[in-house]
């Protein structure tokens, strides 16, 4: 675990603090041949070895062996991502390699057999873990829809040009309901600055501080959005504490 840690950490400051831009430019431009990838290649060589020599594991033909697919392993997949598009998905996909060397070389110089292994990680993703994972995948996705369809009814208000100057139907009566039942939440929790917050909150969208009354439909349809995610984050996060302390 020592091990996999550290070949992490000096991962992370070869890639991202010790790398010039200038280097990356370089590597943009002329691909293998790039001066900048071979810059960078020796950092990961000095950082990495620095790592395996502190790890306390023996430095004999596993190190060495260890060094060199970690190294050359890291050249390849950056020689890959010279010939993708700077984007999001290309940067995961060649981060998650990394990940997988580094972890692989970890359990193998480590020494752990796969038993070893599957009870790791078995141990890790446990009820409460898994359970914490589940709820978090609710809060963004579900939640999100949940709230989208939730707002149906106001959303298509805007599409009614001769009540532009008028509020959302009803919206003010339920942002009170949301008001009042976070406000006692947030008492019965005793957390207070939480009523704080939600008072500033609706300080910024009070009425009396617009100045186009066009925007009113806006600014209640935001109040409601708000409110309903903060209402779920607030009664997932409690459900979680909840199972956290019974489980």
């Amino acid at each position: 675990m020592k091990l996999f840690f550290l070949l992490l950490v000096v991962h992370f400051i070869a890639d991202f603090y010790l790398q010039k831009h200038s280097w990356i430019m370089c590597k943009v431009k002329n691909k293998e041949g790039s001066i900048g990838l071979f810059k960078h290649m020796l950092v990961h060589l000095a950082l990495t070895s620095i790592a395996i020599i502190i790890s306390g594991i023996p430095l004999d033909y596993k190190a060495l062996t260890a060094l060199i697919v970690i190294i050359s392993s890291h050249y390849i997949i950056d020689i890959w991502k010279t010939y993708r598009v700077f984007v999001l998905k290309y940067f995961l996909i060649d981060q998650v390699g990394h990940l997988i060397f580094i972890t692989g070389i970890s359990i193998w110089l480590s020494g752990l057999s796969v038993e070893a292994v599957l009870f790791e990680i078995h141990h890790f993703f446990d009820v409460k873990t898994l359970m914490l994972v589940g709820l978090y995948l609710f809060l963004c996705k579900p939640v999100s829809l949940i709230i989208t369809l939730s707002l149906t009814k106001y959303t298509d208000q805007f599409n009614e040009p001769e009540k532009a100057n008028e509020g959302l139907a009803s919206a003010g009566e339920l942002i009170g309901y949301f008001e009042r039942g976070l406000i006692a939440t947030f008492i019965l929790l005793g957390q207070f600055v939480g009523v704080g917050f939600l008072l500033a909150a609706k300080s910024v969208f009070r009425f009396g501080d617009m100045r186009r009354q066009s925007d009113r439909k806006l600014t209640e349809y935001i109040m409601l959005g708000t409110l309903f995610s903060f209402s779920f984050g607030i009664a997932i996060g409690k459900l979680a504490d909840y199972l956290l302390t019974t489980l």
